[in-house]
C-alpha cells in the first residue's frame, strides 16, 4: 500500500504543477490578447478619425463647389463669359459601375440616394458602392453630393441626365437596362 500512496503522491504533484504550467500559459495567451485588443482599439480610433476628417474636408469641398456654381451663374446674368467643360462623347464604365450609375439615375434631384441605399438596392457594400462611386467620378461622371445632418445624398447633374438621355454617353444597352 505504501508504493501506492507515493504513486498517488507523485501524480497529485505532477498534476499540480501541470495546472501551474497550464494557468501560467493561459495568463501568457491572455496578455498577448489583451495587447492586441490594445492595437485594434488604437487603429480603430484612427480609422475614425480619419473618416470623420474625410467627411468635413468633402462637406467644405461640397460647399466651396456650390458657392462656386453660385458665382458662376451671377456672373452669366451678368453678361460675362463663362468658360465651361466640354460635354463628354463617350464614357466606358464597368457594368458594376453602369448598375450604380442607372440606380442613381431612377433616382430624382429630389429624392437623392444614400451610399448605404445603393449598397442595399444593389445587394453589395457600402463601401465597394463608394468605390465604385469614386471610379465614376474620376471617369468624368458628375455625381453630386449633398450633406443634411452628416449623411451624403447623392444625385446626377442635371445637364448630364439632359445629355445621357438624349445621347447616352456611358454606352448603356437595353440589356443592362432591362437587368436592373
Amino acid at each position: 500500500m505504501e508504493v501506492n500512496l507515493e504513486k498517488t503522491l507523485i501524480d497529485k504533484t505532477q498534476l499540480h504543477n501541470i495546472r501551474q504550467e497550464f494557468q501560467l500559459a493561459l495568463s501568457g495567451i491572455r496578455e498577448e490578447f489583451d495587447d492586441h485588443l490594445d492595437s485594434i482599439n488604437e487603429n480603430t480610433n484612427e480609422i475614425q478619425a480619419n473618416f470623420e476628417y474625410l467627411t468635413r474636408l468633402e462637406m467644405k469641398m461640397d460647399k466651396l463647389t456650390e458657392k462656386l456654381d453660385n458665382l458662376q451663374m451671377f456672373l452669366s446674368r451678368q453678361g460675362m463669359p463663362i468658360d465651361e467643360d466640354p460635354e463628354p462623347t463617350s464614357i466606358e464604365l464597368s457594368d458594376k459601375e453602369k448598375e450604380v450609375f442607372l440606380a442613381i439615375y431612377t433616382s430624382s434631384e429630389d429624392k437623392p440616394v444614400t451610399y448605404q441605399q445603393l449598397a442595399q438596392s444593389l445587394n453589395d457594400s457600402e463601401f465597394l458602392v463608394r468605390g465604385f462611386i469614386t471610379n465614376m467620378i474620376e471617369k468624368g461622371v458628375p455625381i453630386l453630393k449633398r450633406y443634411i445632418h452628416n449623411t451624403a445624398y447623392l444625385f446626377l447633374d442635371r445637364r448630364f441626365k439632359e445629355l445621357q438621355t438624349r445621347e447616352n454617353v456611358l454606352n448603356l444597352k437595353q440589356s443592362t437596362i432591362t437587368s436592373f
